[in-house]
């Protein structure tokens, strides 16, 4: 009797991405994500149990760097919106571009969607608009969250350099001295 074949969850992950660019995030389902990757639905759903489970991880394979990024601004006592600026910025382009991609896809999707914004719901729990503080920091985030994507859309044809320069701006404003 042979060994049970393992699942690769970098490659339903990979898998997986793909269909969300490709097809959109309503496209993305075991069944979906197994014929791409040549495994069973079963395989698939054995690996991630649920479709939220799957969209955590999937966010998780695309920035493995973001939660410790996020983790170490807060812990020097930035803000969580600050914090998001400051790991969101930080972070290599590509995988900037990636997750703004799989984000706007998501983001049309009610299914998908609600998972966005919950995460968000949890990321920035004590976020108001009932101080003049707190609205810098929903517009900072506001201006982070379209600028990128502006950019991966190519809605906004600036170059390179100075997109970088308005992510540093977007990074700096808000801070105390």
């Amino acid at each position: 009797m042979g060994r049970k074949p393992s699942i690769d969850k970098a490659r339903l992950l990979e898998a997986a991405e793909q269909i969300i660019v490709t097809r959109g995030a309503g496209a993305l389902s075991f069944d979906a994500i197994a014929k791409a990757a040549g495994v069973s639905k079963g395989g698939v759903q054995g690996a991630f149990g649920s479709k939220e489970e799957l969209l955590s991880a999937l966010y998780a394979h695309l920035d493995a760097g973001y939660e410790e990024r996020f983790s170490a601004s807060r812990g020097a006592g930035a803000s969580p919106v600050n914090a998001y600026v400051d790991a969101v910025v930080s972070a290599e382009s590509m995988v900037n571009q990636r997750i703004a991609a799989l984000s706007l896809a998501m983001a049309l999707e009610p299914e998908s969607r609600e998972y966005v914004r919950k995460w968000y719901a949890a990321t920035f729990q004590n976020l108001s608009a009932a101080t003049p503080e707190g609205r810098q920091e929903i517009l900072r985030l506001c201006a982070l969250e379209g600028a990128s994507m502006l950019r991966f859309m190519n809605l906004l044809p600036i170059a390179n350099e100075d997109w970088a320069q308005v992510f540093s701006d977007v990074r700096g404003n808000g801070r105390s001295a």
